[in-house]
């Protein structure tokens, strides 16, 4: 029996849930509804703390903390407050804006009117791109004709916050190609410092910001059972009840899941780097108490607990205590099947399917 077919299912399920978008910073205000999107000016990707929202659908608004940014506008604070253009002015009002947590938001048609910009929605990568010059929508055209030939599914990396497995630090997807089932990914750092390199889609090497965070909102707190068969020597005990506090990255990007014990110390583990969260917090923990999911006896579940193994235990049993074999032998005839599994430090051998003997190597 492999592991996943205990755990996996449920990390896997909330996977799908949290799977990662671009609403992390939705706000909701007077029951419409309103997505973040990212922002790109003359083909650069905006790191900002306000978001761009697309509301109900239909309308985009910037943060007027941001319009500095933008060639072209030029904002005068005060009462009312104004935002020009070399087309015009505008006054802010509820016609042309919504507040939301000390931020105002400007609809980007009213200054569209008042201004020479341009720009596009790209909906696949819930990305809003403005441009003030011809190198500007050159620029922007560029990465916009790479997000229209993406497989489905990929547009929504643009502008997402991740962990490269190669480059210390946080950065933040700005361009991305795909070809011959590689990623071509572009990645900015709050610094400005540019680099570029290829991943697979089969094995993506970086982490998602987005996905660590909906992990810890929704574990944060809750039970989870620990295996040591993939990490013995952590000083907790196989099957240890325990408590999820978080999975975070260190400045190198290594992964670590922090846990807590009955007592309440809390135990660190370097986790294995995966681009799926939910693989890489299933090396070690299950979502589900094992002792709920199989019937077995109080004598088996203590022998499991403890690593340790009993005659007749079956293949699912010897599995849970200590792992798959790094080889098997089969040899089957009409009325049995007699079973080598090759461990480091020792032979088993099952008889139709049960623990009959084990020899040290």
């Amino acid at each position: 029996m492999k592991k996943g077919l205990l755990c996996l299912l449920s990390w896997i399920m909330v996977f799908v849930v949290i799977m990662p978008s671009h609403t992390t910073h939705a706000v909701n205000v007077k029951g419409s509804t309103y997505q973040s999107i990212f922002l790109f000016v003359n083909g650069t990707f905006q790191i900002t703390q306000q978001y761009t929202q697309f509301v109900n659908n239909n309308k985009l608004y910037i943060p007027i903390k941001i319009m500095d940014r933008i060639p072209g506008i030029t904002i005068q604070y005060g009462s009312p407050l104004t935002i020009t253009g070399n087309k015009g002015s505008i006054t802010v009002n509820e016609s042309n804006s919504f507040a939301y947590a000390g931020v105002t938001y400007v609809m980007y048609k009213s200054l569209l009117a008042i201004t020479d910009l341009d720009g596009k929605y790209a909906s696949s990568a819930q990305s809003l791109f403005i441009w003030s010059d011809d190198e500007g929508k050159r620029a922007s055209s560029e990465i916009l004709t790479n997000i229209s030939q993406l497989p489905a599914k990929y547009g929504y990396f643009i502008g997402q916050k991740i962990y490269p497995f190669y480059y210390p630090g946080a950065y933040w997807i700005t361009n991305i190609r795909y070809a011959s089932s590689s990623l071509y990914l572009t990645i900015q750092n709050k610094s400005g410092d540019t680099y570029e390199f290829n991943s697979p889609v089969s094995d993506l090497d970086f982490l998602l910001d987005s996905e660590l965070t909906s992990f810890n909102q929704n574990w944060h707190g809750k039970f989870v059972w620990f295996d040591n068969r993939a990490y013995n020597g952590s000083g907790l005990n196989h099957l240890e009840k325990l408590t999820f506090i978080a999975v975070r990255v260190n400045d190198q990007n290594d992964a670590f899941v922090t846990l807590q014990k009955s007592n309440g110390k809390q135990v660190q583990i370097k986790l294995n780097r995966q681009y799926d969260t939910g693989m890489m917090l299933s090396d070690i923990l299950w979502a589900k108490n094992p002792r709920t999911v199989y019937n077995w006896s109080n004598s088996v579940w203590t022998a499991i607990s403890k690593n340790k193994l009993l005659s007749n235990m079956t293949r699912e049993q010897v599995t849970l205590s200590w792992g798959e074999p790094s080889d098997k032998n089969t040899y089957q005839s009409s009325s049995l099947t007699y079973e080598q599994w090759i461990y480091s430090g020792a032979y088993l051998y099952f008889w139709n399917g049960r623990l009959s003997s084990a020899q040290s190597r």
